[in-house]
């Protein structure tokens, strides 16, 4: 099992590595052939291109580890909830008095959680890599073509329609995918159907004082929603671009 790991992590490395250096090459040799190029297009392809490339392994590994692993790191929400202490306790330091208000998330390593809650977090922290991964891959794209002397090559523009679909489904799914594996963690981990315990003086309720209750919620983010739309009028601006280039050239 350790070494089938090392063979899960170490391929997609090593097949990043060698495009990232193949495109490097091929930029490079096009930049000497070319009369303007700023360094600052070269350095982007090659930054953009090893983000791109480390972004997908990333994900690929998350995915792997969260459904593999034992023991997954989750964070998931709780009740407002800050520990009671008992009465006539006193503690020497604090400068300042918590009035209310409480912790209203846990995050952790948790064991056994079920195959549910396992795929839709592993999913959802898969796309948290992909999302900035795919507009890595946009950059690198277009820095190659503007390299090339293709500014308003037809790829660029179908890259940035490929981008605002992932910025605005992965983002979105992202979250919710999230949230949905946290709430379901939170049940989990914090629900309990029977217990016992001994008194403790000046504590009411023991459970109450110090056992956080589970909470459930989900949060619809629309930055990707506005991202993706921003992405989509680019792709439909680099097109117009494409055209007027082509009728330029037909004139000349």
């Amino acid at each position: 099992m350790g070494s089938a790991w090392i063979y899960l992590v170490a391929v997609p490395v090593v097949l990043v590595v060698a495009g990232v250096v193949f495109v490097f090459a091929r930029a490079a040799l096009r930049a000497r052939r070319a009369d303007e190029v700023s360094p600052v297009i070269t350095v982007t392809l090659v930054v953009a291109a090893l983000w791109a490339g480390f972004s997908v392994v990333a994900a690929i590994v998350t995915l792997a580890l969260t459904l593999g692993s034992p023991e997954v790191a989750i964070a998931f929400p709780v009740r407002e909830f800050w520990p009671q202490l008992p009465d006539g306790t006193t503690i020497d330091g604090p400068t300042a008095t918590l009035v209310s208000g409480g912790f209203t998330s846990v995050g952790g390593m948790v064991a056994d959680l079920s195959l549910g809650v396992r795929v839709c977090w592993g999913i959802g922290q898969a796309l948290s890599w992909l999302v900035p991964g795919a507009i890595a891959g946009l950059l690198a794209v277009a820095c190659f073509q503007l390299l090339a002397g293709r500014a308003f090559a037809p790829v660029v523009a179908r890259m940035a329609m490929v981008t605002a679909v992932v910025v605005m489904v992965g983002g979105v799914a992202a979250q919710v995918l999230g949230d949905i594996a946290g709430s379901m963690a939170a049940a989990e981990v914090l629900q309990w159907s029977g217990a016992g315990y001994e008194e403790v003086a000046g504590i009411e309720d023991v459970l109450d004082a110090w056992w956080p209750k589970p909470a459930f919620g989900i949060t619809f983010p629309f930055w990707p929603i506005a991202a993706g739309l921003g992405f989509a009028a680019l792709a439909t601006i680099l097109r117009h671009g494409a055209r007027l280039e082509r009728d330029t050239a037909g004139l000349v």
